[in-house]
């Protein structure tokens, strides 16, 4: 008897998350105010707090566990001859999984997308917005690296801690919840480094949500001035945020709510890099004469940058872009890592609505998202 529940009640909490993602299928909006906004929010929250108790990475931890556990049982039931036993606790072990999946990260890739909720259109982009958007970033951009600390090289030197950071970035997220009545803000402490971060890096990989521990966990081998804003894009997703655009709209929104330097700047520097493929796979003609507009602290930051990243353009690298690519395309994101790339779109749209009239010219356009990581 014990051996059936064993099997059932997994598939009994399976069926409960199955059930409220086809709920935000049929009530998308009912479903991101009641479970987004608020279940998720609450839960998340909870979660994340005490997940910040723990001084590592429970999510990096639990990875080598898996690991280690799969090939130790493994070996046992080759030993034993206990396959059936080791498959039956394999697939509850998966269907458990699948369920915190889906409570904690898949249900909120289905919830209104966050032009919604900031009453956004995002449209095709004449070619003048684009260029505009462009030249503002490179304005504040500038402005904002003329503050960050540098060594006589001209590399930058962190003046903040990641423990420093993490409350900037959670200030800055309180305060742009009060400013647009996005319920995003609150207490979500659990942000850690990781330590094999150089093998991040082999992957291609800066950051990445954890579901199952709640956390956002970071890259911290990659250049200083990637830090704050991979923390902010990855508490994005922590704070019930799931598409990447939205992550790293989210991101370029913060630059407008914090008042610390270092922040300001990653998180300006990070979304200018978007804008800058924009410019160049759109309109390419326009690209050098961006770059000429550039403070030579940015032009020395981005080519750190293409120069931290050269060794690890590998096939390992390759094949995890489109482990990545498949796993966003399964969650609804069907452009893949070109989801990242569409950021450009609502930040156009956010200096349509706060910063400019609409201006409709005739003339090339695009959707800035097509073709752009």
């Amino acid at each position: 008897m014990a051996g059936k529940w064993k099997i059932r009640i997994p598939f009994i909490f399976l069926g409960f998350s199955l059930a409220l993602l086809l709920l935000f299928r049929f009530f998308p909006a009912g479903m991101d105010r009641f479970y987004s906004g608020f279940v998720y929010r609450y839960m998340a929250q909870a979660l994340s707090t005490v997940v910040s108790l723990i001084p590592f990475s429970l999510a990096e931890f639990m990875i080598y566990a898996l690991v280690f556990f799969l090939l130790f049982f493994a070996v046992k039931a080759l030993i034993r001859k206990t396959w059936k036993k080791y498959f039956l606790n394999l697939a509850v072990t998966a269907l458990y999984a699948v369920s915190i999946f889906i409570l904690t990260c898949g249900l909120n890739y289905h919830r209104l997308p966050l032009e919604d909720h900031l009453d956004y259109r995002v449209e095709p982009a004449p070619r003048e917005d684009l260029l505009a958007l462009a030249a503002d970033i490179t304005h504040r951009a500038n402005f904002a690296a003329s503050f960050t600390g540098r060594d006589s090289y001209g590399k930058m030197i962190p003046d903040y801690t990641f423990e420093g950071i993490k409350k900037a970035v959670a200030s800055a997220y309180d305060s742009l919840a009060l400013a647009t009545c996005l319920k995003i803000g609150g207490h979500y402490p659990s942000v850690k480094p990781v330590m094999a971060s150089r093998g991040m890096s082999y992957a291609f990989v800066m950051g990445f949500f954890f579901p199952w521990t709640v956390e956002a966990n970071i890259n911290n081998d990659v250049p200083a001035f990637w830090i704050p804003a991979l923390i902010a894009h990855e508490q994005a997703h922590v704070r019930g945020f799931m598409r990447e655009n939205e992550a790293n709209f989210l991101t370029y929104l913060l630059a407008e709510h914090t008042q610390n330097r270092e922040l300001k700047y990653s998180c300006l520097i990070h979304s200018l890099n978007y804008v800058l493929n924009a410019v160049y796979k759109a309109f390419p003609s326009d690209y050098q004469d961006i770059i000429s507009e550039l403070s030579p602290r940015i032009l020395y930051d981005l080519d750190q940058n293409r120069a931290y990243w050269e060794p690890f353009r590998t096939s390992f690298a390759k094949v995890s872009q489109q482990v990545n690519d498949a796993y966003l395309k399964a969650n609804g994101q069907e452009e893949g890592v070109e989801s990242y790339g569409k950021v450009v779109d609502l930040m156009i749209a956010h200096q349509k609505k706060s910063r400019k009239p609409v201006q409709q010219k005739a003339g090339q356009s695009v959707y800035i998202g097509e073709g752009t990581q």
